[in-house]
Formats: structure tokens, sequence, C-alpha cells
């Protein structure tokens, strides 16, 4: 069979093709069907997606990057209500390990924000955050508000925020110059941090204010591909006021900052092997 008795085949099945959609456009209530079915298949796609598969491929990356291994009892996503995890469990590269007790989260993400924009915002709830260090222990419950952009070559958000603030936050295990503080009860933390080009973070605001100690800090993080490596440059400001550190203000005179009431502590060197300056 030569190629013109092909040609012929293949215009006889279009001319039929073409008659049978001519036809089938005329049928009463065509239009209705037709417009309800894409429709349908729109919202099985949307409803039927398999998120938790996408999420947890994204949380194995993360856990490459940043962690020795993160483990969820529970994982739950839903297209319209909130979203759930319990029992999260994170060991963070340095051995620091991080829990979660349940953490409820409602966020934009559907096939388009997953394989066209990589665009994610949305707000998670978190109850029972603990974090152990080697000797620093927090607790606290927290609110994250964030918006973020990401791009699939680099491993970090290349663009957005996150709004976090952490309520009656409890914290063990702080020394300043040797100096062993005790342990902490802060009302609360407001904190930003704005993602940039992805290789930089900026900490716009931590503030952190109660009956015991207020302050602030703010600086950069530059990033690095093994995040452990990622380098430090951040000012922490405390109230020399603040009433935890009544009994060593004879001691930390010499902290304080020259002009203001403020014991500045500057961190720099890297997220795995962080080294505290005072100014």
């Amino acid at each position: 069979m030569n190629m013109s008795n092909y040609k012929i085949i293949l215009k006889t099945y279009l001319n039929r093709l073409y008659n049978f959609l001519k036809e089938i456009v005329t049928v009463q209530y065509f239009w209705h069907y037709f417009v309800l079915s894409v429709v349908l298949v729109i919202l099985f796609v949307f409803f039927t997606f398999p998120y938790e598969i996408i999420i947890q491929n994204q949380i194995k990356e993360v856990e490459q990057n940043i962690a020795n291994y993160i483990s969820i009892g529970k994982l739950k996503i839903h297209t319209i209500t909130d979203s759930i995890a319990e029992d999260i469990t994170i060991e963070l590269k340095n051995g620091s390990e991080i829990t979660l007790q349940n953490v409820l989260f409602n966020f934009t993400i559907n096939p388009v924000s997953i394989f066209i924009t990589h665009h994610y915002d949305g707000t998670i709830t978190i109850h029972n955050l603990n974090i152990n260090g080697e000797k620093l222990q927090i607790k606290t419950n927290a609110d994250i508000v964030y918006d973020l952009i990401f791009n699939k070559q680099i491993p970090y958000p290349v663009d957005g925020n996150i709004v976090t603030t952490m309520k009656d936050v409890s914290v063990k295990g702080i020394s300043i110059q040797g100096f062993e503080i005790p342990d902490i009860n802060i009302a609360q933390i407001k904190s930003e941090l704005v993602f940039e080009k992805g290789n930089t973070i900026k900490l716009k605001y931590l503030l952190f204010s109660g009956s015991e100690i207020r302050g602030n800090a703010y600086g950069t993080i530059t990033l690095s591909n093994y995040f452990p490596n990622s380098s430090l440059n951040l000012i922490i400001q405390i109230d020399s006021q603040s009433s935890i550190l009544e009994d060593y203000k004879v001691l930390l005179e010499s902290m304080i900052k020259s002009g203001t009431k403020n014991i500045t502590i500057k961190i720099m060197g890297t997220i795995g092997n962080p080294n505290f300056v005072t100014q």
C-alpha cells in the first residue's frame, strides 16, 4: 500500500469523524451534557487527586536536606475542610528533635498549584510543639500564615513569606556568656520570614514579649544546599530591664550596648555550628 492510499484512508476517517461530530452536536441538550461532563471531570480530578502521595514525596525531599528522619503518625488531606497531621517527629541533622502532637492546616493545593504555578498559601495551627536540643528546650503552640512560591530547581522558596505567632512559650536551657538563665515563660513571640531568590531568608522581625522578658531579633540567613551549612547573620536585642535578668544586672552591665538599655547578641557561623558574640 503506497502513501496515496494511506492519505485516502485517513481522509475517509476524518470525514466520518467530522460528520459524526456535526450530527451529535445537533442532539437536544448536547451542550448541557457536555458542559456538565467537563465540570464533573474537573471535580473528580480535584477531589480524587493523590495529594497525600505528593506531600509525602515532598517531605522525603525535605528530609534529605535538613533532617535525619521525619515521621508522621497520621496524615489526612482534605480539599475543602482543614487537613490534619498528628504525631510528627523530626530529627534534625544536628541531633535536635522536634515533635508536633497535632497540626491543622488549610491551604491552597490543586493540580494547577502543584504542576504549574508552584504557588502555595494557607494557614497552619500547631498544638504542642516541642523542640529538644542538647540543652535548649522549647514548648509552645503556634499559628502560621504562609504565602510561598517554589522553583523545582531550587530546594527552598524563591519568593514569599511566613508569619508566625507563638503563645505560652516555655524556654529552658539558655545561657549567656556561661551564665545559666532560669526557665523563661514568654507570653507571645511574633515573627516574619521573607524568602528572596531561593538563597536568602530575611528575618524581618522576631518580637518576644511577656512579664519576664522582652526583646527583638532580626537579620539574614544565607541558605546552603546542605541546610546545616547555611550562614547566619542575626542580631538579638534583649531589654536589660526584663525581670528574668534582675539577678544578673551587675554581671550583664558590660553587655549593654552604649546609649541603649538593650543586651545585644550577634549570631554568626552556620545553623549547624552557630557562634554567639556579645556586642
